[in-house]
């Protein structure tokens, strides 16, 4: 009998509660379970194992380059943003509403950790992820171009609730790449949240696109739902440095 039910489980997909039921059952005698209780508990342990196998795939998606936590940031040394903001963020409604998060400063005040801590925050709330870096979008985005699915590559990449750029304005843009990010900024817009890293202020940008129109019309959009957060202090890396001489 016990056979036929894991069986019948697997029929309908529920792996989890197959692998696990004899344990289950055996619980269940120790505790003196109701039949609604036995219920909830095969019920629980599906749902907590799908979720997991969820969180691996998602982790996978997201390509994360390392994974950094919002619990392993320093704000005691990095004082332009608290705890207490960054937990606002975790709550991901900026999310649900479509908007955007762009944090500027130089190198190694916090950029990176900050976004891929949220990043990895919202793969742990069940959102889907993404993450580039600038220069490795640019070159997927070149590639799907040239092969005429520059279309297919954007459609793809909207299926994300999150997506994550690192490090813009690192590499100056010629007029052509400047024109693949305004198509894929425009067709976010509104659809998909975009988090972004740079160490150029705004009033740099349209150097960066090396065509200020452009600047403006991508800005137009990022900053209409949009939390701009300027980063300062020093870096961590050289901190990290010093304390090693």
């Amino acid at each position: 009998m016990l056979e036929k039910i894991q069986n019948m489980l697997r029929e309908i997909r529920c792996y989890h509660t197959a692998n696990e039921i004899v344990s289950i059952i055996e619980q269940a005698k120790q505790n003196d379970l109701s039949y609604l209780d036995f219920l909830k508990e095969l019920l629980t342990i599906e749902m907590q194992n799908r979720m997991k196998t969820k969180i691996r795939r998602f982790l996978k998606i997201a390509n994360f380059p390392v994974l950094r936590t919002i619990e392993e940031f320093d704000f005691r040394f990095q004082t332009s943003i608290t705890r207490k903001e960054v937990n606002e963020w975790l709550t991901f409604s900026w999310l649900e509403q479509k908007a955007n998060k762009i944090l500027m400063g130089a190198p190694g005040v916090g950029k990176t950790h900050l976004a891929l801590g949220t990043g990895y925050s919202a793969v742990y709330k069940g959102y889907k992820v993404i993450f580039f870096t600038m220069q490795t979008l640019m070159e997927d985005m070149i590639i799907a171009d040239k092969g005429g699915q520059f279309n297919e590559f954007i459609k793809k990449i909207m299926k994300n609730d999150l997506i994550i750029i690192d490090e813009l304005g690192y590499i100056p843009f010629k007029s052509i790449y400047s024109n693949l990010f305004f198509q894929l900024i425009n067709s976010c817009y509104e659809n998909v949240s975009l988090m972004i890293t740079s160490n150029k202020l705004f009033n740099e940008w349209g150097i960066l696109f090396n065509d200020q129109t452009i600047a403006t019309a991508i800005l137009d959009r990022l900053l209409h739902h949009c939390e701009p957060i300027v980063l300062n202090g020093d870096s961590y890396r050289l901190k990290n440095i010093e304390g090693k001489i």
